[in-house]
């Protein structure tokens, strides 16, 4: 047995394992919203709120949250309406509530998802819309949660995806540094530039921001289809 050669694969495994994991979060958690931001919600040009969470995952008998916190900055009592709409396989489900918020204050806000929310096989859409209460402007946002096919809890998926992620990818990197010869090394660079990629991924997944999910997905597969034939050169 060549025992040189085992730590760089065990590098590599590693690595390879924490790559896949976090780019998995980020494609699907991507899909998920770039299916809401397109699905059949009225659209009426809101400043966009940036304060909509939802999971990234949730499980075919789950039901779980979706949130959005409301900050009054202004030094004048307001009590703008919200308008929740919701996916379903027949229509949407929407409902109408007011808050109350006075200066300064914030609200945090939360309405329930489930099974009966899922459309198109594994999605579930939300939107949230403001309606302006001088001074505060109109807001919108949506979300998408990609619905797994699995038992168990959706936080506790995409926590664990994450965490082995970052771990794997970490230790991968730290391997390979002690591993590598003194001087310039190309392949531990390509490895830490695309660890970074990733990361960012997760960062603008969390964010729901899904146009820059889709750039860092495109950016990390070009970073891999360059590593790899950069590999097949390299004798």
């Amino acid at each position: 047995m060549n025992n040189k050669k085992f730590p760089q694969n065990l590098h590599f495994l590693f690595y390879a394992v924490g790559a896949v994991l976090g780019l998995a979060v980020t494609f699907f958690a991507t899909w998920a919203d770039l299916e809401a931001s397109y699905y059949g919600f009225d659209r009426t040009g809101g400043a966009r709120l940036g304060s909509l969470s939802c999971p990234f995952f949730m499980t075919e008998t789950e039901t779980t949250t979706i949130s959005v916190q409301l900050r009054n900055s202004t030094d004048k009592k307001v009590s703008p309406s919200i308008k929740v709409d919701l996916s379903s396989p027949i229509s949407q489900n929407s409902t109408i509530e007011k808050a109350e918020l006075a200066p300064g204050e914030s609200k945090y806000l939360a309405w329930e998802i489930g099974p009966e929310n899922i459309d198109l096989n594994r999605f579930v859409f939300a939107r949230i819309w403001t309606y302006a209460a001088y001074p505060l402007k109109d807001q919108e946002a949506t979300c998408g949660v990609f619905v797994l096919p699995l038992p168990g809890s959706g936080v506790a998926y995409t926590w664990s995806m994450v965490i082995l992620s970052l771990l794997g990818m970490g230790y991968g990197l730290f391997i390979r540094r002690d591993l590598r010869t003194p001087g310039r090394n190309p392949d531990y660079e390509r490895f830490s530039f695309l660890a970074i990629v990733i990361t960012l991924g997760l960062v603008v997944s969390y964010l729901g921001l899904w146009l820059a999910g889709v750039l860092v997905l495109v950016l990390a597969f070009l970073v891999i289809v360059i590593s790899l034939s950069y590999s097949f050169r390299t004798p």
